[in-house]
């Protein structure tokens, strides 16, 4: 007798498939955030902080940081990407000079929790050619 699979159907509001990963994600003080992120959400109420790096999973590769701004109260949440680049040489030791780039800040509908937007904006970096 045949034995029938044991995997369910994919449901739409099920999270999409990813090839990214994050730690748990951390909460931050607001003087932790970004400025652009901070200014995005300027003027919302309970609004609280997270940040997690982001990796690769098909290379193993660090992406950057997201730091994320949930108001759960309006039911929304708002994202940035922080990426480091190498942008010189220090001419006195030689060591990289590094600076942080940030995406501007991206608004969207959120209200089922910090880990659901982390994905949901990652997702949106994907499509938009962010991530591979």
């Amino acid at each position: 007798m045949r034995e029938q699979p044991i995997g369910e159907a994919v449901e739409d509001d099920e999270w999409p498939a990813s090839d990214v990963m994050w730690p748990p994600e951390k909460e931050i003080e607001v003087s932790e955030a970004h400025a652009s992120l901070v200014k995005a959400v300027a003027g919302s109420r309970g609004v609280r902080f997270f940040t997690a790096f982001i990796i690769d999973i098909p290379s193993d590769t660090y992406l950057g940081d997201v730091q994320m701004a949930i108001d759960e109260a309006a039911g929304e949440a708002c994202g940035i990407l922080l990426t480091k680049h190498v942008t010189g040489r220090d001419a006195a030791t030689g060591e990289p000079v590094l600076t942080e780039e940030a995406t501007r800040p991206f608004k969207f509908p959120c209200s089922e929790g910090v880990a659901k937007a982390m994905s949901a904006f990652c997702g949106k970096l994907k499509m938009a050619g962010i991530f591979p």
